[in-house]
């Protein structure tokens, strides 16, 4: 009888631990206590990232009296059956209804966790002229020093997003931030200043698109004419064509005009942006542009063509795309030219005599060829820093044809090299400065 006792004992100690060690099936913690399990939906939580925890209660019987139960958390009061972490701790939740309670249950809430993988970022100058061309390069480097800045967001002042060549939209001081995968970087200060005095001068290019058969054409060529006698530095390349009798067409010149849908004549283009209004307050605007570049040309004439280099000197340090012309124009081409301001059209003369022909008429600034594309050929970017000279050799034949097949060799001792740079993108800047040498000359920076 006694053996049957202590073996009915040890079958109720196997029991009572087999039950105690049931696995729990919660994601989180829970406790029973005097008639009530408190069961939390989650144990741990980190505010990296932060959820709700839901508090879950049962009766005795298993029935669900959460919304009939009240809270304390940490001792205090505590009115909802949902938790949202805002800091970091342990927090102790027990349940209540009438005279029963529940065991304590704990909730840890770690805190943010800071990336290991740190973002430090730099800038190539900490100051920046506000001219529309220069730049800073932006790096962005993790705690190795590796470059991460094509996966790294770059923010000026916190909220604009910025690429990492920043050209100034704004004179002041401005902050210059970076994240990656959510962790924040250093703080940059950038002072953006205004620019500085241009040591060139600017210039300013207008081809004139004519024709000696053109009766209207005398107005725009005698206002340009005009204005250059006191603005030097406005340079006027007559680009001849059209359906009447000239025997000057230049050989691409439907080209051009298809390029600047140039539908009439007379049409004069301003360095390369659209049609002139024959307002001379543009003109003044365009001359009074601050000069982002300069250009020089020299030259030397041989049998038959013309040797020579075009250099390009930068006072901004940009990545933006430009091009480079290099034309030959021919000066003191007399031929009578068709001019409607006459009696003979039945206006008031007021030009060129008043008569037509203008039998006696100079065309000056005549095109003739081009050494590179007529739309340019394209300048490398490297090229492009502050100080520097990008040199262009050219060399142009004296003889040609016109855009009929006609021959003519250009006289070199009337003739003209006109060089520009014009921006290469689609951005439709124009040019951004022209230079003028004759043939066989020395043309310095200025």
């Amino acid at each position: 009888m006694k053996k049957l006792f202590l073996i009915g004992l040890m079958f109720i100690g196997f029991t009572s631990i087999m039950n105690s060690c049931k696995k729990d099936t919660n994601s989180g913690g829970s406790g029973t206590g005097n008639g009530l399990t408190l069961t939390l939906s989650k144990s741990v939580v980190s505010l990296s990232n932060p959820e709700n925890v839901y508090l879950t209660v049962k009766d005795q019987n298993n029935t669900d009296v959460t919304t009939s139960c009240t809270f304390t958390v940490n001792g205090a009061a505590f009115s909802s059956s949902v938790f949202a972490p805002t800091v970091a701790g342990t927090f102790k939740f027990i349940a209540t209804k009438g005279t029963a309670t529940s065991a304590e249950v704990s909730l840890v809430v770690t805190p943010v966790v800071v990336s290991t993988d740190s973002v430090f970022v730099s800038l190539s100058s900490p100051t920046l002229e506000f001219n529309n061309f220069d730049y800073i390069s932006i790096t962005v480097a993790d705690k190795f020093g590796a470059d991460i800045t094509s996966s790294s967001q770059i923010y000026l002042d916190g909220v604009n997003p910025i690429s990492n060549k920043y050209v100034a939209d704004a004179l002041g001081s401005h902050v210059v931030t970076a994240k990656r995968n959510g962790s924040p970087s250093n703080a940059k200060t950038l002072t953006v200043i205004t620019k500085s005095p241009s040591p060139f001068t600017q210039k300013l290019l207008m081809e004139d698109c004519t024709g000696a058969w053109c009766g209207y054409c005398p107005r725009v060529a005698n206002s340009l004419e005009n204005y250059k006698s006191t603005h030097p530095n406005c340079i006027v390349v007559a680009v001849h064509g059209g359906g009447g009798t000239d025997p000057y067409k230049y050989q691409y010149y439907t080209t051009f005009n298809s390029n600047f849908g140039i539908s009439g004549y007379p049409t004069a283009i301003m360095n390369r942006t659209g049609a002139w209004s024959e307002n001379t307050s543009e003109l003044n605007t365009a001359l009074a542009s601050w000069a982002p570049l300069g250009l020089a040309i020299e030259s030397t004439t041989g049998a038959t063509s013309v040797t020579g280099k075009v250099k390009v000197k930068y006072n901004v340090t940009t990545d933006r795309a430009m091009k480079v012309v290099v034309a030959l124009v021919e000066n003191g081409l007399v031929y009578p030219q068709t001019n409607y301001y006459s009696s003979t059209y039945g206006n008031t003369p007021y030009l060129y005599g008043g008569v037509s022909p203008v039998t006696n008429f100079v065309h000056n600034g005549v095109l003739r060829k081009v050494a590179t594309d007529l739309f340019g050929d394209v300048i490398p970017v490297a090229s492009q820093t502050k100080n520097n000279i990008y040199e262009l050799p050219f060399t142009i034949s004296l003889s040609g044809v016109t855009s009929a097949g006609a021959s003519f060799t250009a006289n070199a001792s009337n003739s003209t090299i006109v060089a520009f740079v014009l921006d290469g993108t689609t951005d439709n800047n124009g040019v951004y400065n022209v230079q003028s040498a004759a043939v066989g000359t020395i043309k310095n920076f200025d």
